[in-house]
């Protein structure tokens, strides 16, 4: 019996190691930064910058002083934050099935669609986003014909300072 338990225990134990593998090999990675209209770039925040970015599951929190930002992209001046995300690991990026769609800000409603030339040439997708404390924003990524929808749901944290236009 003692031999048999431990044979369950083991074999417990080595799925659960299988599935955060594989897991970790088909979760997208995602990365606070600030992006530069004029030349086109994304370049991650460093550790010392007064805002973050926390992740759980599909749901993103933004900590710290949110920075105030002109006008990017068409996107009114106001706290704009930039998150880029890698697709999965083996991922092909692309095609007629692939597409980005995010929270409609300039309505009260509605969703923004964008196809397969939203994804940048190495297949992550930069998104440009104002934030508020009043409302969450979403965005919904699919890789490729074959992969899922998956929907991040992006919010500022209620300790969050929201850094204002200087005068």
């Amino acid at each position: 019996m003692r031999i048999l338990k431990s044979f369950s225990l083991a074999l417990v134990a080595g799925l659960a190691v299988i599935g955060l593998v594989a897991c970790g090999n088909t979760a997208e990675t995602v990365t606070l930064g600030t992006y530069n209209s004029s030349s086109s770039t994304f370049t991650p925040i460093t550790e010392d910058a007064e805002y973050s970015l926390t992740q759980n599951g599909y749901n993103l929190v933004l900590k710290g002083t949110i920075p105030y930002s002109e006008s990017v992209l068409g996107i009114e001046a106001g706290n704009i934050v930039t998150i880029r995300f890698t697709p999965p690991s083996g991922t092909t990026v692309g095609g007629e099935e692939a597409y980005v769609k995010t929270t409609n800000r300039q309505e009260t409603s509605g969703w923004n669609e964008y196809d397969e030339t939203a994804f940048e040439e190495d297949g992550s997708l930069v998104w440009v986003t104002s934030v508020s404390k009043e409302n969450d924003v979403q965005i919904k990524i699919k890789w490729n014909a074959t992969s899922s929808e998956v929907t991040y749901t992006l919010s500022v944290d209620d300790t969050a300072t929201m850094q204002q236009a200087s005068a």
